[in-house]
């Protein structure tokens, strides 16, 4: 499709503010993930907790994020992004407010727990209302930038939580943090709404989305079951799933273990460690707008194979990705810095394409119940394995070579599946045997 046959609406495109919100919902989904990991010392200090007990807190929030993953879609399909999102802010809001006043270890492991649960619907949301609201030839902008934000929550949520807990404390800090939450929860409360019922939008834009292949339905089209059936019988389902993990092995290794190897590989201090980190996650945030979305978006609007591109991109964004492994082998924190930095912006520019995929091989109404499962191994092997593994080995080997290298082998892995068992990048369909929907 070129660009001279895409007939773009005039005037106000409510679509690009539904972008905005959901990037909002990302970077905030996230401040709670990077303000634990910021407060972890005051935490110990304040709870009595072991680095072991530390660890737990850590490791909970993504059990009950990544349990929820499954039940999240189907819920998604069912009531709608609308709804579940709304909910999910509200209590998450409320549940970091808590936070700043609580006492006692198994009231912190308890609430840290439920705060996992009500974030788990943030991204399956954002894919599902990027499906409903962008048409093929803007979703990967669209789904880069709520990727990005992520990415880019490390970079403004390290500095303002640190920055509250010097001035303040660790308990101020989240109470600020969820008095923020409170305030985006009323302003998605009122603005979010699905095409065809959004106040704001214009009939050419619906027909505009509708046109070019958003699904602006929000109604499943098959019974859950049957639809869990066929999408994990899919071979297409896998290879998006494992190629995306391929990816989010070495991102949630990166996102949390970074500082710590900076700090402990070359014995730099916790400023030093800091601003080594955020490069690389800035960095990371740019590529995947630049690549991932921006410049996949104008490939295929310019006429090229919407295929070709996703794969092309995929392929050399996770063959430079690989370059991560380079941060091993030297012993100059500025040149390892350089090598993750390039490394991560390859990963990087791979994840909206992901998302992209997994919308456009889900069967209709089943966004949701796609996206959760991609989340689902993502976090599994990414949150929860990629964490545990690699701390047990830094105790064991005395560095993080091996922990890199296993990453190193993930990645390896994603690529096979994307490249070779996704196949053609097609709707998995019912009524329909397998091989005769490829």
């Amino acid at each position: 499709m070129g660009d001279a046959a895409i007939q773009r609406p005039k005037g106000k495109n409510t679509r690009w503010a539904i972008s905005s919100l959901l990037c909002s919902i990302i970077i905030l989904n996230y401040f709670d993930r990077v303000a634990i990991a910021v407060a972890a010392p005051e935490l110990q200090a304040s709870f009595n907790l072991s680095a072991t007990e530390i660890g737990i807190v850590f490791s909970i929030y993504n059990y009950a994020y990544t349990m929820m993953q499954l039940p999240i879609g189907t819920m998604l399909d069912k009531w709608g992004v609308s709804w579940i999102t709304r909910i999910g802010m509200a209590v998450w809001s409320i549940l970091t407010i808590i936070f700043a006043f609580i006492s006692g270890k198994l009231l912190l492991y308890i609430l840290r727990f439920f705060t996992g649960v009500m974030s788990a619907s943030a991204f399956p949301a954002a894919s599902k209302a990027t499906a409903n609201w962008f048409p093929y030839h803007e979703r990967g902008l669209a789904n880069s930038l709520f990727d990005s934000a992520a990415k880019f929550s490390n970079v403004i949520g390290g500095p303002l939580v640190a920055l509250l807990i010097t001035f303040y404390d660790w308990r101020t800090a989240f109470l600020v943090l969820g008095i923020i939450n409170v305030i985006f929860t009323l302003v998605f409360w009122s603005y979010y709404d699905e095409p065809g019922r959004h106040k704001k939008i214009s009939e050419e834009e619906i027909n505009y989305i509708q046109k070019y292949g958003a699904d602006a339905s929000d109604i499943p089209v098959h019974r859950a079951k049957d639809v869990w059936k066929k999408l994990f019988a899919s071979r297409k389902v896998w290879g998006v799933t494992i190629g995306f993990t391929g990816y989010g092995y070495t991102f949630n290794l990166l996102l949390l273990w970074l500082p710590t190897f900076f700090k402990e590989e070359f014995q730099v201090d916790l400023l030093s460690s800091s601003l080594l980190t955020a490069i690389p996650w800035l960095i990371a945030s740019i590529t995947g707008v630049a690549v991932g979305g921006w410049l996949v978006d104008r490939l295929i609007q310019k006429g090229h194979k919407p295929d070709r591109v996703y794969k092309g991109v995929i392929i050399i964004g996770m063959l430079i990705g690989f370059s991560f492994l380079g941060a091993i082998f030297t012993s100059n924190p500025i040149l390892s810095m350089v090598f993750i930095s390039v490394g991560l912006a390859g990963i990087s520019a791979t994840a909206p394409i992901g998302w992209t995929i997994a919308s456009k091989i889900s069967p209709p109404g089943a966004q949701g119940q796609t996206s959760s499962i991609v989340n689902f191994s993502n976090n599994l092997f990414g949150g929860i394995i990629a964490a545990a593994l690699t701390g047990y080995l830094v105790d064991k080997t005395g560095s993080f070579n091996l922990s890199f290298m296993i990453a190193g082998a993930v990645l390896a892995i994603g690529l096979f599946f994307y490249t070779i068992v996704l196949g053609d990048i097609k709707t998995v369909e019912f009524g329909k045997t397998e091989k005769e929907s490829k």
